[in-house]
């Protein structure tokens, strides 16, 4: 049986998208308002784009958006 998940760090602007697979990737951009971005990924790998360059740049878009996210809302950053 799998350890579970420690808990999310609220401090932490990346956790959400930590240990996360290509398709929770982008299932979690897609909740970031990236549904074009994520069409584009998927595109990509119909077109045979290697996975790991699709998850790179998948992963770097999310982790750009939750950074914005948290600034956003954080009114100590204003």
């Amino acid at each position: 049986m799998a350890d579970p998940l420690p808990p999310l760090d609220p401090q932490d602007p990346l956790a959400l998208a930590r240990g996360l697979s290509l398709d929770g990737l982008l299932d979690l951009l897609e909740r970031l308002d990236g549904m074009e971005e994520a069409a584009v990924a998927r595109g990509a790998l119909s077109a045979s784009v290697s996975p790991m360059v699709v998850l790179e740049e998948v992963q770097r878009e999310v982790e750009r958006r939750l950074v914005r996210t948290a600034r956003f809302y954080d009114e100590g950053e204003w």
